[in-house]
């Protein structure tokens, strides 16, 4: 079944730095990224999460584009001189409680006027590229943008620990540039413990104007002291699109189950409850969409959406919101791949609930 043409929101120019396609389609990743850049949040490292590495990749390039390209890269060099200390806007340490502490003194950013280049050349916009830009759409800038894989002349698909160490001795040079490091593959399995140990501190305390974009199709697959040390950021393969949502009623699972508290079987039973409502709600989709199983999926990412929209603030500050929400949506896919290969929806759904129920409970995001 394709999926109809999503209406492009008035606001998508003004709202984010990235494409207008890449907001539509990504919108939670473009607004977290463009909201910490707006309130000198960025942080050290992002790692993002899911299976479209086409838009991993958008993010990371785009970024680096903005924080270069020469329409957009005073932004951040005015703020330097307007806003002290510098860190607090780039390369901010990412423990919560550094958030809260510079949340005190840190003076929020106005929204970019301006896209990169590469960004209004994504849009369709017609646009004199920029040298930078040129550069980093080529995946060719000598500067600001640095892969780091295994090396292709070896037969091995880890990281070596040559290249982390290599890659920490080049970032340690003075640049003009704010430099972008994409690490492709960051579960442990490339990005394994004796090369990621040779970078832990550059990736804890990267020098001025470094910041770090990982890829992985999910945290779980990654070395904990990365994640420990990475924002992590859902890359959906569904977009959370207004112009694609289901005429429904209000379905909450926040209000389903806040008044639960730490009682987990009321929380369970209350969670059961929002599995039959999500199922009635399906059903009333399938006349139009003549399948369950598209229909599910469907109030699925309509629920979903609620939620993401209820903790997108707190997630711009938060690496436990951030990480919250990157778990849900892998339950919520793992739950739609588990419809889409015909097990019994109503047991799938209960499941994919109560699983909700027991990581919302743990990661105490009810309130």
């Amino acid at each position: 079944m394709l999926r109809k043409e999503i209406a492009m929101p008035e606001d998508t120019q003004k709202a984010s730095i990235f494409d207008r396609h890449l907001t539509v389609r990504q919108r939670l990743a473009a607004d977290l990224l463009t909201g910490a850049l707006v309130k000198g949040r960025l942080a050290n490292a992002y790692l993002l999460t899911g299976r479209i590495d086409v838009d991993k990749w958008q993010l990371a390039k785009q970024m680096a584009a903005f924080l270069n390209c020469e329409r957009t890269r005073s932004y951040w060099q005015n703020a330097q001189s307007d806003h002290q200390p510098a860190q607090n806007l780039l390369g901010l340490p990412i423990a919560d409680e550094v958030f809260e502490q510079a949340n005190k003194s840190l003076t929020a950013f106005a929204m970019p006027e301006e896209r990169s280049c590469l960004a209004k050349s994504q849009s369709g916009d017609v646009v004199n590229m920029c040298r930078d830009c040129r550069w980093i759409q080529e995946d060719a800038h000598p500067e600001c943008l640095y892969k780091l894989g295994p090396a292709g002349a070896t037969a091995s698909r880890k990281i070596s620990v040559e290249s982390a160490r290599a890659m920490t001795e080049t970032l340690a040079r003075t640049s003009s540039a704010f430099r972008i490091i994409i690490v492709e593959d960051a579960t442990q399995d490339v990005f394994h413990r004796p090369s990621a140990n040779a970078l832990l501190k550059t990736l804890e305390e990267p020098p001025e104007h470094t910041m770090f974009f990982l890829f992985a199709e999910n945290a779980e697959s990654v070395l904990p002291t990365v994640v420990s040390r990475s924002q992590v950021i859902p890359v959906p393969q569904i977009p959370f699109s207004d112009g694609d949502a289901p005429e429904l009623p209000n379905l909450s699972f926040h209000k389903a189950i806040k008044e639960s508290g730490s009682k987990r079987a009321r929380a369970y039973l209350s969670a059961l409850d929002f599995s039959q409502a999500v199922l009635k709600a399906a059903d009333t989709l399938i006349d139009d969409d003549d399948n369950q199983r598209v229909a599910i999926s469907r109030v699925v990412d309509y629920v979903l959406k609620e939620e993401f929209e209820r903790l997108k603030v707190r997630a711009m500050e938060s690496l436990n919101e951030s990480k919250y929400l990157a778990d849900l949506l892998e339950l919520a896919e793992e739950a739609k791949s588990r419809v889409d290969h015909y097990v019994n929806a109503k047991a799938a759904l209960e499941s994919f609930s109560i699983a909700w129920a027991r990581l919302a409970q743990n990661m105490q995001v009810l309130d």
